[in-house]
């Protein structure tokens, strides 16, 4: 992965820097945040009104280059340029963790971004609101969250989950956060007991996790077909024959 994460602090010598600060930071933090490859921009004034303390977050290098490059002909720049900046930046890693309410508006709404259109947001707010969110997982950085997986219970011969959906904000696809949440999802279930865990998607994406269609043919679903996939996690080879049901929120898809 290769997001970006810088910190640090603008130190103000004078009455006539804290103005400028005061006069240019709000339409830079504007200009900042509607870059795409910006994930965060947070720059507040401290107890000391001529230090401000500085959490950016970018999705890559190249969103962070091309924010300086934009950011170094701004009015913002010219009127700051000679005020101390004291920074700390390098690449991070986002925390992988159960979701929180403050997140289920930004799970809503990166989910809805990343189908481009509401079903699968609306299936998670079922889930949730139903009680079938066996678990809910995000990857952040900072305040912002990048991704989302959701796995609810099933009717099935064995401890079964379904693993869906997966969602990663479009800025920080292609570095591995959809397949870290899949991975520690997975964790979670084999440590919950979970015996199978089944999904409907690419198989060439999902075989890389041990899923495959051969797996799930002793099973009998409303989504049978070459793109539903099992995988066993109680270390047997064949997973017992049976009927596979989802939980109801699934019939609005």
């Amino acid at each position: 992965m290769a997001l970006i994460r810088l910190t640090g602090h603008l130190i103000c010598a004078s009455a006539a820097e804290r103005q400028a600060v005061l006069c240019h930071l709000p339409a830079h933090i504007a200009a900042t945040v509607r870059e795409p490859g910006c994930l965060f921009f947070d720059i507040a004034q401290t107890a000391d009104p001529m230090v401000w303390s500085v959490s950016e977050g970018f999705a890559t290098q190249a969103d962070f280059d091309a924010h300086q490059a934009r950011a170094s002909t701004s009015p913002w720049a010219a009127a700051t340029r000679a005020i101390k900046r004291v920074y700390e930046m390098g690449v991070a890693e986002p925390e992988i963790s159960p979701e929180t309410d403050a997140d289920i508006a930004p799970i809503d709404r990166l989910t809805r971004a990343a189908f481009g259109g509401p079903d699968e947001a609306e299936l998670i707010a079922q889930l949730r609101t139903q009680g079938d969110l066996a678990l809910s997982l995000v990857a952040r950085l900072g305040r912002t969250v990048l991704g989302h997986v959701a796995f609810s219970p099933l009717s099935a011969p064995m401890k079964a989950w379904a693993l869906a959906p997966v969602s990663v904000r479009t800025a920080c696809r292609r570095q591995g956060i959809g397949a870290a949440l899949i991975r520690a999802g997975l964790e979670s279930a084999r440590a919950q007991g979970v015996e199978a865990v089944l999904v409907l998607g690419d198989p060439a994406y999902y075989g890389r996790f041990g899923f495959s269609a051969k797996a799930a043919q002793a099973l009998r679903t409303p989504y049978d077909g070459p793109y539903l996939q099992a995988l066993s996690l109680s270390g047997t080879a064949r997973l017992p024959a049976g009927d596979i049901t989802y939980p109801p929120a699934f019939a609005v898809l």
